[in-house]
């Protein structure tokens, strides 16, 4: 250990720059800007720059000799209304919040929830023990005494801190690992390499250099510090397992981490074949750091697609699962988009679905939707394990899903909802709305996986309307959805649509926003007004943040009936009011039956069957064209969002690279500045000048990927409109076919000739549409391996069915929507019991693969395995069962 010396406020003129210090003491923890680390304890700790107002460390102020003080008031904007004292306060003074704000910026906010029921203020913080903690259900040995070391800390700091002022005023070693340091985890106790205390808290506790392996606290790593010196040894900050999600190796299905991919599935088919096994109790157990840290190395020393997860405990692959999320520096939301969803906690189903599918890039959107599909996968695993337990042993116990719900927000509240670094003290303030932003996730959004039968969510406490009376907005005439919306922009700029001045309607705003997430459009001298709705956190309306008095938009709308809106917007007109709503019910039957009326009336006035077959197979073939172009724009379409997400992932690779080496810059500047010999000023000259033309390469790299980017999002757009105007399109020749063949059946035209002049495959050997379900089951009941027929479906438009290892399977097959209406397998089969089980537990999911043809599809698996739908299905279509030689139709 270094002898220490103290300094005295004289000298400190001579070191520092033009900042003005004083001496402060702390209740809350500081934001220093230097080393952008929090300043807490209750010593002789920190200083407030008397110009600036801003905090820094006693340690940072000596070594803080480059750079200009900001001036008045211009602090940082976590120390803007921080309050400080004259004289220290005891620990024994602070209260539960204090204490709660302390576990945060230690590394210790898992425990913050804990703390607080506990209601431990600062005097019982002081008198805790490892008994105590024990008692606390903390029982991981390692995280017990990663909080008393903490403590330990926390009362050495009571006392005046010395500090090593030879260090800092000669300058012998100088900190040249520049951005080499990444936020790392560690599963044991370990001290920092400079000032040699221990590192804080159990999760991203220090940064470790990835070069020669050299650990210290943040505040520490802007301190000088021992040269930095290429190791080959393994370290703690190489691992896989806490590197950024983006840099992660990713699976080629799903282009999300394949870490987190292959973990989440294995758990729930692990589970889905052993119904006995609870996933929530696996997750809710904890096993012992040491053991993570095993389980962290086995991951980084092996092909995670070769790995065999069923030869591990269900525990430790949760675990995994666990630490892979919160490990990395960058959570699953991302720190710009934190506080948007703390606004969300209030605001309507209809935004929080709109925003979060778009609030990011298309990588974390969908990192997103995967976690909360496994979360939901989770509670229907342990719905249908309660609901086999009732069946079985005829208990009268029912089901409780709150109970079970508020278990997995106790889970994965902290793993989804992380504040950035610099906002880490409001984690505990802001856990009840973590809690019940998330039970609306699981509750209400559409995530695209099934939920178990539960009760609605109850209204946030802090809700002043209650949840009931805020109706959805579709149940208001005057709201538009997106695609409404665009069929009504086309309506209007064909001007077939007589509006008056004060004519309005609400719609979703062109970006995906939290303060503003609606648009009221209001017609005016024959021309549109678009004014921004504002959100605020209480889910409160207006056309400010700062002027939300509107419990719902409903309310709104009805005051500026009454009231006239110049009030905030000048350019209207002084009585202007709203007038009456542009009601989407009306337009859009208005819409809808324009065409489908004349050309019912089209067809009333043909009588000879043979023009309605001609008018029939036109009308067939326009839908198979536009399907098919529909088919391939919409391919186009998710190559270019894919290519538009490689970019947006490139540029952020770019951004850090490009921001290590502008920090490089400064380091070499602050260095040339610092070295007496001219050998080392121009060595730092010459790498100064390399950084600078590679940042100036980084520039236009990233300059040219925005550009391209700007063209695919261009190109995304016109797709996106020309889709949405087809799918209409589809709707309409729907609707015209289905008149066209109840006129031919009026008229006598039996089904089976409608289809035969349509082409439809009734010759096929493999086709029998006129059967059942049970009907093909005792067909196919003696045939051979491989036998498989297709016919009409009640559920979908078709199902086959087929015989595969004795057992006979049904595999329905359908029109997506969605999918612009091509042939998909929606796929079921029946277990040993006999039981019909949808496959992959999604009854509304489609298979990845289309055909525009039954045909195509038989075609297509009589050549390749059908395990591509459902693993259990790893054969091909081989004797269509006309062809079966026992079977005689």
């Amino acid at each position: 250990m270094a002898n220490y010396v103290s300094i005295t406020p004289p000298t400190r003129a001579n070191i520092v720059s033009d900042h003005k210090y004083r001496l402060r003491y702390f209740k809350t923890p500081a934001w220093c800007p230097y080393c952008e680390d929090y300043i807490w304890g209750s010593g002789n700790i920190g200083y407030q720059c008397t110009n600036c107002g801003d905090y820094f460390h006693v340690e940072c102020t000596l070594v803080l000799t480059s750079g200009t003080c900001p001036g008045l008031n211009a602090c940082h904007v976590n120390n803007q209304n921080l309050t400080t004292y004259d004289t220290s306060i005891p620990i024994n003074d602070w209260t539960v919040n204090d204490v709660c704000e302390w576990l945060a910026v230690v590394n210790l906010y898992r425990y913050a929830p804990n703390f607080q029921s506990l209601k431990y203020d600062g005097e019982i913080l002081l008198s805790l023990t490892d008994e105590q903690l024990k008692h606390d259900h903390i029982h991981d040995v390692y995280q017990r005494q990663a909080i008393l070391d903490a403590i330990k800390e926390l009362k050495s700091r009571e006392t005046y801190r010395p500090i090593s002022f030879e260090r800092f005023r000669t300058q012998l070693s100088t900190n040249n690992h520049g951005d080499n340091f990444i936020c790392t985890t560690f599963y044991e106790r370990r001290s920092c390499d400079l000032c040699e205390k221990s590192l804080y808290g159990i999760i991203h506790q220090g940064l470790q250099c990835s070069r020669c392996g050299l650990v210290m606290h943040r505040q520490c790593s802007k301190l000088p510090s021992k040269r930095c010196v290429h190791t080959n040894k393994q370290l703690e900050c190489h691992t896989i397992i806490g590197t950024d999600f983006n840099d992660q190796p990713i699976d080629s299905k799903t282009q999300l981490p394949v870490i987190i991919t292959r973990l989440c599935l294995a758990l729930e088919n692990i589970v889905a074949d052993n119904r006995t096994l609870s996933l929530i109790d696996a997750y809710r157990f904890s096993i012992e750091s040491a053991r993570i840290a095993q389980l962290r190395k086995l991951i980084n020393d092996n092909d995670i697609e070769k790995m065999n997860f069923k030869k591990m405990e269900l525990s430790e692959l949760a675990s995994l699962v666990k630490i892979s999320l919160k490990e990395p520096g960058i959570g699953i939301i991302p720190d710009e988009n934190y506080e948007d969803f703390l606004n969300l906690v209030n605001a309507p189903k209809q935004v929080i679905q709109e925003f979060v599918g778009k609030y990011s890039m298309p990588f974390y959107v969908d990192f997103l939707k995967f976690i909360m599909c496994h979360i939901i996968q989770i509670w229907k695993l342990d719905y249908d394990f309660a609901m086999t337990n009732i069946n079985q042993h005829h208990t009268v116990k029912s089901y409780e899903p709150e109970r079970v719900v508020d278990k997995l927000v106790a889970i994965f509240k902290q793993l989804i909802f992380r504040p950035p670094w610099p906002m880490i003290m409001s984690h505990s303030r802001n856990d009840k709305d973590h809690v019940h932003l998330l039970k609306r996730f699981i509750y209400e959004i559409d995530w695209g996986a099934e939920r178990p039968p539960a009760t609605v969510l109850q209204q946030s406490p802090s809700t002043n309307v209650p949840r009931s009376e805020q109706q959805p907005l579709d149940k208001y005439p005057w709201f538009y959805n997106r695609q409404d919306n665009q069929s009504l922009t086309d309506k209007l700029l064909t001007k077939s649509l007589t509006i008056n001045d004060g004519d309005y309607y609400v719609r979703f705003s062109t970006e995906a926003s939290v303060s503003a997430p609606f648009t009221l459009v209001v017609q005016l001298d024959g021309q549109q007004r678009f004014i921004k709705i504002c959100m605020n956190k209480l889910g409160q309306y207006g056309f400010s943040l700062i002027s939300c008095f509107f419990q719902t938009i409903q309310e709104l709308i009805e005051y500026y009936s009454q009231n006239s809106l110049s009030k905030h917007f000048p350019i209207l007109k002084s009585d202007m009011k709203l007038g009456k709503p542009i009601r989407r019910d009306i337009f859009l039957a208005h819409i809808k039956n324009d065409d489908l009326d004349n050309y019912a009336v089209v067809l009333s006035n043909i009588n000879d069957q043979n023009l309605l077959r001609i008018a029939l197979i036109e009308l067939t073939n326009k839908y198979n064209e536009i399907e098919r172009e529909c088919t391939s724009w919409k391919t186009e379409l998710d190559q270019i969002i894919t290519y538009m997400s490689e970019i947006q992932r490139s540029t952020m690779a770019y951004g850090r690279i490009q921001m290590i080496y502008e920090k490089q810059m400064k380091l070499n500047r602050d260095n040339f500045l610092l070295c007496q010999k001219q050998t080392e000023k121009n060595e730092y000259e010459r790498s100064f000048k390399y950084l600078e033309q590679r940042v100036e390469q980084f520039v236009n790299n990233m300059k040219k990927l925005n550009e391209t980017y700007t063209e695919r999002q261009l190109k995304r757009d016109q797709l996106s409109k020309t889709l949405d105007a087809r799918k209409n399109d589809i709707i309409s020749y729907e609707t015209k076919i289905a008149m066209c063949m109840k006129l031919l059946a009026d008229k006598g035209v039996e089904q089976h000739e409608i289809n035969s002049f349509l082409g439809l495959p009734t010759d096929e050997p493999w086709y029998l549409p006129t059967i059942n379900r049970e009907m093909a089951h005792k067909l196919l009941k003696i045939c051979v391996e491989g036998t498989f027929l297709i016919r009409t479906s009640s559920n979908g438009l078709y199902a086959l069915t087929l015989v595969h290892n004795g057992i006979i399977y049904d595999c329905r097959i359908g029109r997506d929507p969605t999918q612009n209406y091509a042939f998909r397998f929606v796929a079921s089969y029946i277990d040993n019991n006999g039981q019909p089980t949808t496959m992959n537990d999604n009854s509304s999911g489609y298979c990845d693969r289309s055909f525009y043809s039954l045909k195509e599809l038989v075609d297509f698996y009589t050549k390749n395995s059908l395990a591509e739908n459902n693993p259990e299905l790893n054969i091909c279509l081989t004797v269509p069962i006309k062809m079966h030689v026992n079977i005689k139709i």
